[in-house]
């Protein structure tokens, strides 16, 4: 922009005023939280960058040099060359540079000979993070580190894969028969054990599979207390693998708990927002000493740790210590590293581009057959398809997992067929289908006895389901969605919606309808609700709830840029406020 010919602002509004396009586009991309639902005018624009829970999540993302800056401008405006002698000397020589991405995010305004921090800032921001400002010195990358990328994408991928076959193992479980739930809507020991034993994992890998799994709204409680699948499992069926691995990624980024480390799967107890920004920050910082580093950032994990202080100071502390060192140790489970070193198709995840991650994952080519030995064991001597692994795990029971799957048969796992729907006809066309070479006598003795012995189900009746779980995707804006409201906001147009309106505000009970406004209150989302105004109308609106109490929800009105108060007697109906498009966020 051109200071010299442009008038001096009064304030945020009058600055946003006077910025073209494409810096109107930036602002939204870097705060996605701005555009949803499409602001009005520039007034409301300005007005929703300066609301104290948006400025905090922006906050959340700036490094120590950043929020040192905003620091400074706390007490009084001043011009870049006054900042620049009143900052720490660390930081001095990147004032300039430090003030500019400040200003794209709305974070100050002014020009150079007057910058101003928005009020929000100056309370928000209450330490100069001088112990932060300095990045820990750390090797050089040498030219051939020894791990050859292709090597990391390709163990990664079958990785990812292994993940993607334990996901489906794991759902068949819900196919067949639900979950029930605790009095606190998690999920029972026993129920755990049962599953793990099953899939031939440790429990905590199993929970970690459970929230992931609700996570990516593939299974739900229902109002009769059980989880079961939801609408979405089967159109993430349809997915592709590289897909489905994509949505299931994103859901652990957005994990607002340690899914390996709890003790409750699926109890919304012990959820805290503040581990997803963590989970992405660690892995933010993983991409950045990738790059600088050949060290793993495990051998130094001291010196990561200061290296996440420098670029995200406002999260530190014992806990965030912890988070990052379980999210390597789960992102490693997922496909997302290898090695302590973040995958491309890992990278991309954490950049929110969706379509970049699914084409840079290198999964392995899937075989067409497996092999049935005489002692009733099956040799898979590479990675099945995961619809034929789901089935096969159905038979037979799992004895190991890697680039090549033992199971084995047993009367056992045949019944176990046999109760879940199979019936004679299916195992023969099965075998025919995927097993090389002839199929031992005693496994067809065992198909044939089950036969004349088990009851056959075949009830494939429909489950009941409510909507998947808010999360942080309720939050996310295209680069498309943000040029076009851009431009309607400087024609002084109305731009068209850019968050989605639900095909379908579902209808609950109070109960179910009272914890999916908890859930959104805990994780800082926005959910649309049908309500019933004083005139008689319903209308639908999306609102972001702040709390509960004496029969009322006080929440965020996105329409209308305040804060509410709504009877939840005249809720009458809630879905969750999903997007289209994933778009990056801030990054080191």
């Amino acid at each position: 922009m051109n200071t010299s010919t442009t008038p001096k602002p009064r304030s945020l509004a009058d600055d946003l005023r006077a910025r073209s396009e494409t810096e109107l586009t930036d602002l939204l991309l870097g705060r996605p939280d701005l555009a949803h639902p499409t602001p009005a005018d520039i007034t409301g624009l300005a007005r929703r960058a300066t609301a104290t829970p948006s400025v905090s999540r922006a906050l959340d993302q700036l490094s120590a040099p950043q929020l040192h800056i905003l620091f400074t401008l706390r007490s009084a405006a001043m011009s870049v060359d006054e900042l620049a002698t009143a900052v720490d000397p660390a930081v001095a020589h990147h004032t300039e540079d430090l003030v500019s991405t400040l200003r794209t995010l709305g974070l100050v305004w002014g020009h150079n000979d007057s910058v101003s921090a928005v009020t929000s800032v100056r309370e928000s921001v209450t330490e100069p993070y001088k112990d932060a400002l300095e990045l820990p010195i750390v090797t050089p990358s040498p030219s051939d580190s020894g791990s050859p990328v292709q090597d990391i994408q390709s163990q990664s991928g079958l990785i990812a894969h292994n993940f993607l076959s334990l996901m489906h193992d794991a759902l068949y479980i819900f196919r067949i028969t639900p979950l029930i739930a605790l009095r606190t809507g998690g999920v029972s020991t026993r129920e755990v054990d049962r599953l793990a034993e099953f899939l031939g994992i440790p429990e905590s890998e199993t929970c970690l599979l459970l929230e992931v799994g609700h996570a990516a709204g593939l299974i739900a409680l229902t109002t009769s207390l059980q989880w079961e699948l939801t609408t979405k499992y089967e159109s993430w069926r349809a997915k592709s693998r590289e897909q489905q691995w994509v949505v299931l990624a994103q859901a652990w980024l957005d994990l607002p708990l340690i899914g390996s480390e709890t003790k409750k799967p699926l109890a919304t107890t012990q959820n805290s927002p503040a581990i997803g920004v963590m989970r992405w920050q660690s892995l933010r910082t993983v991409a950045w000493w990738n790059d600088n580093n050949a060290v793993p950032s495990t051998k130094e994990w001291k010196t990561f740790l200061k290296t996440l202080e420098y670029f995200y100071p406002r999260r530190r502390g014992a806990m965030r210590n912890d988070v990052a060192k379980v999210t390597l140790v789960e992102a490693e489970l997922m496909g997302i590293t290898h090695g302590g070193v973040l995958s491309e198709a890992g990278n991309q995840i954490t950049l929110d581009h969706a379509s970049a991650a699914a084409k840079a994952l290198v999964l392995p080519k899937e075989i067409d057959h497996f092999l049935i030995q005489g002692d009733l064991t099956v040799i898979a001597p590479g990675p099945l398809p995961l619809e034929v692994g789901e089935q096969l795990h159905a038979i037979a029971d799992i004895e190991s997992r890697g680039a090549a799957s033992v199971y084995r048969f047993t009367a056992e796992t045949i019944r176990r067929g046999y109760e879940a729907g199979w019936v004679q006809p299916d195992f023969e066309q099965f075998f025919a289908t995927w097993a090389k070479g002839s199929v031992p006598q005693p496994l067809t003795y065992l198909v044939q006895e089950a036969a004349s012995t088990e009851a056959v189900v075949t009830d494939d009746s429909k489950r009941a389901s409510i909507p998947p779980r808010l999360g942080r995707h309720s939050r996310r804006v295209t680069e498309v969605q943000a040029q076009r409201i851009a431009a309607a906001l400087l024609r002084g147009e109305i731009a068209e919606a850019a968050v989605m309106e639900p095909e379908e505000i579902f209808s609950l009970n109070t109960s179910a309808l009272i914890a999916l406004l908890k859930s959104a209150q805990e994780h800082h989302t926005g959910v649309w609700i049908g309500y019933a105004e004083a005139d008689g109308s319903t209308s639908t609106q999306i609102v972001e709830p702040i709390r509960m109490g004496d029969g009322t929800l006080t929440a965020f009105d996105h329409g209308t840029a305040n804060v509410r108060t709504f009877g939840i007697s005249r809720i009458t109906g809630i879905a969750p406020a999903s997007m289209q498009e994933p778009v990056p966020e801030v990054t080191p």
